[in-house]
């Protein structure tokens, strides 16, 4: 008698449960379910197992029980368990795991209906089932599936033997008590998705904080290290300039000592630019003629590249972008100071401006040797200086593409090993 309504009772709350516990927290809904696909299939082997071993013992029937009613009752078990493992659970939204719920509760009552006198464990499995929904389903979901309930446990009372109103006065008590204990179980399972949520919250804070910690402790590591250079080299010069040098020895000693001072002045410069580039708060835009500042840009860059610089437009006959021209200026300029620094002879530095439909896209091409395969990418880092060794900050291509994403936009390195590199922006119309 109690395999009878196990199969339902089972294979419902397992497929239910995949449902709700995918569903219960945001995390749950992104990428794959495999909670789900295994609480489907442990509702199939629920099934499935109460199916087969209902076959086995069918030759052990209980009295009043009819026989070859209990055998296709069973052997339903069997069939539906085995199109539960099929089912594509993690696929399917939350809801649908709710489709197992009728046919548990019609092999509940057929069971029931044709399984002799014995009622006993009747209404235990009914328990059961709402334990199972309240486990998968959110809360609620057991008072919606009462009238369902009530009537998979009174309608076989028409049927079997015995007093209908004791059967009746039973119902009145069970089908409640169910619903109590579905959505206790409900609510309960419900705190729990929140705390996991709030527990997996404050792991990814903690991360985030390990990383900023680390960048912090790398940041600090580089800087102290780019003024550590400087700082040594003003020193050793100074220790050893003697009483009553010459006046070109102090002279050589003063230029150097401007050199790196300058050198340290540029580098706070740089940092300082760095810690508010990608703040969008602090850019003030306006809408920029592409053409006139593409050619203002130019005249800026004159004195870094002389004759070298060309300019090239595709489409910038009055166009329009909207953004803050000093620090656009100041990315490109950063750009072309590096192709000026990186690119040996007198090749041309070619500066472009190409307007697409939603985006403009500035170019800064040179014919150098280009940069080292896997490298692009680390260029962009601060305090990376290449292999040209040019004395530089390392922090040019840092603020071109913070400059870059502050317009909502990025920055990034097209390389032609051995033949150039071309350095581009990226800023959104």
């Amino acid at each position: 008698m109690g395999l009878r309504p196990g199969p339902g009772v089972h294979a419902d709350g397992l497929s239910a449960e995949t449902g709700g516990e995918e569903a219960a927290g945001p995390a749950a809904q992104d990428g794959p379910r495999p909670r789900q696909r295994l609480n489907g299939r442990l509702a199939a082997v629920f099934f499935a197992g109460s199916g087969a071993l209902g076959l086995i013992t069918l030759p052990l029937p209980a009295p009043g029980s009819d026989t070859p009613a209990m055998a296709v009752v069973f052997t339903a078990a069997l069939i539906t368990g085995v199109a539960i493992w099929l089912a594509p659970w993690e696929r399917w939204p939350r809801c649908v795991s709710l489709s197992v719920v009728p046919p548990a509760f019609t092999l509940i009552a057929l069971g029931n209906t044709f399984g002799g006198f014995d009622q006993h464990a009747y209404s235990v499995f009914f328990v059961v089932t709402f334990v199972w929904i309240g486990m998968a389903q959110p809360q609620r979901t057991s008072l919606a599936m009462f009238p369902f309930a009530a009537a998979a446990y009174i309608l076989p009372l028409l049927t079997m033997p015995g007093s209908f109103l004791a059967g009746l006065s039973s119902a009145a008590t069970t089908i409640p008590i169910c619903v109590l204990v579905g959505e206790g179980i409900a609510w309960g399972v419900a705190r729990h998705d929140q705390i996991e949520l709030a527990l997996q919250r404050e792991r990814d804070l903690a991360e985030q904080l390990r990383q900023l910690d680390e960048m912090k402790d790398a940041f600090l590591s580089a800087v102290s290290h780019e003024l550590r250079t400087p700082i040594t080299i003003c020193r050793g010069h100074l220790e050893v300039l003697e009483d009553g040098a010459g006046e070109l020895e102090v002279r050589a000693v003063k230029e150097t000592l401007v050199d790196e001072l300058a050198l340290m002045g540029r580098l706070v410069e740089d940092l300082a630019t760095l810690a508010l580039v990608d703040d969008r708060a602090l850019l003030r835009l306006e809408s920029v003629p592409v053409d006139c500042f593409l050619h203002a840009t130019a005249a800026k860059a004159e004195p870094i590249l002389g004759g070298r610089l060309r300019v090239e437009e595709c489409g910038t006959d009055g166009a329009m972008l909207r953004a803050d021209p000093q620090r656009l200026s100041q990315a490109l300029l950063n750009l072309l100071r590096n192709a000026a620094k990186h690119a040996a002879g007198d090749g041309p530095v070619r500066l472009r401006a190409t307007v697409g439909a939603a985006s403009l896209l500035f170019e800064v091409a040179d014919c150098g040797g280009g940069v080292p395969p896997g490298e692009e990418e680390r260029l962009f880092e601060p305090f990376t200086t290449g292999s040209s060794g040019s004395g530089g900050t390392g922090l040019g291509l840092a603020i071109v593409r913070g400059i870059a994403r502050a317009h909502r936009g990025d920055a990034g390195v097209s390389n032609r090993p051995g033949l150039g590199a071309t350095f581009w922006i990226r800023i959104p119309r």
